[in-house]
């Protein structure tokens, strides 16, 4: 029987440390955002991956962030009249998840969310990077053994690795085989019809040791460019790929992979998907024993089996 896996990419304004036009609303929305995907999956008792930026587990910061892009002391920044401590901390949200009645996994996303293709990043950036985010995190009592590289720019898997982490969150690999033409017509097509299904992963161990668990899909992948045509076609065709994925993996041993980001839910539309999805997986595993894991659960299940090298299946 196959498995599904969430995970999520927890940034709050890390992920826009980047982006002068972001909003007071925009950042309040996504902070209420991680508790109503909380309680979401709460709900349907659906235990998820939140990759977290590792400066959010702190209440406070006084040190100088070193070639930082968006300057040493970005973390003291305010946005109208939203005050830097719920811009660039969230310990209290972290806590929230950590205690839920469901056992969520809290992993890494990078310290300050710098990506690592970055032209600012090199292997003591990426040092930093890495080891204060592990360090943040043991501070408020998690040891992280999952990682989500920062904008999905996988390097320095090596640093990784020495830093303790057991796992990583792999690109999509049918869009790694596709030309940008082919994941051009794919975008168009999920967005019209919800084809074609996302690929099925098999999690292995890379050449650094680590478990690379592979995307299947981002739930949010043509929100802006095609919102017009999604909604001409009735269904969401998003949930329509989803439901084909976890048929398909219902029916194999792989793994399904979906992840979003708190703020990607801006409209009730989107967390309507997320509850349509949420509802089908619960269906499925009362009916057919589909398992939910964690990344880090998928991880000890691919030691335990030895699983050789990465395949996916597609249509």
């Amino acid at each position: 029987m196959g498995s599904v896996v969430i995970s999520l990419d927890a940034e709050v304004g890390w992920g826009f440390h980047h982006d002068e036009s972001v909003s007071e609303t925009f950042l309040r929305n996504t902070r209420q955002n991680w508790r109503r995907l909380r309680e979401l999956f709460d709900a349907f008792e659906i235990p998820a991956t939140w990759a977290v930026t590792g400066h959010l587990f702190l209440r406070s910061c006084t040190d100088r962030h070193r070639n930082h892009p968006a300057g040493e002391r970005c973390c003291q920044k305010s946005i109208e009249d939203l005050p830097a401590t719920d811009i660039w901390y969230g310990a209290e949200l972290v806590d929230e998840i950590a205690t839920a009645d469901i056992d969520h996994e809290i992993a890494g996303h990078g310290f300050t969310h710098v990506h690592f293709d970055h032209d600012r990043m090199n292997e003591a950036f990426a040092t930093r990077e890495i080891e204060n985010c592990a360090h943040a995190a043991s501070r408020r009592g998690h040891d992280l053994s999952s990682f989500v590289f920062p904008v999905n720019r996988i390097r320095h898997r090596d640093t990784l690795a020495a830093h303790g982490f057991d796992c990583y969150r792999g690109t999509n690999p049918l869009r790694d085989s596709q030309s940008t033409l082919m994941r051009q017509i794919t975008k168009i097509s999920s967005a019209a019809v919800g084809k074609p299904a996302p690929p099925i992963v098999n999690p292995y161990v890379d050449d650094h040791g680590l478990v690379n668990v592979p995307a299947s899909i981002y739930l949010f992948n043509f929100e802006a460019k095609y919102r017009k045509l999604f909604s001409a076609f009735g269904e969401d065709p998003v949930v329509k790929q989803v439901k084909s994925g976890i048929d398909r993996v219902a029916q194999t041993d792989g793994v399904l992979h979906m992840w979003l980001h708190p703020h990607n839910l801006r409209t009730p539309a989107h967390y309507q998907r997320l509850q349509s999805i949420a509802g089908y997986i619960d269906r499925r595993r009362s009916t057919d024993g589909l398992r939910v894991e964690t990344m880090a659960e998928v991880a000890d299940r691919v030691r335990n089996e030895s699983q050789p090298g990465s395949t996916f299946e597609n249509n």
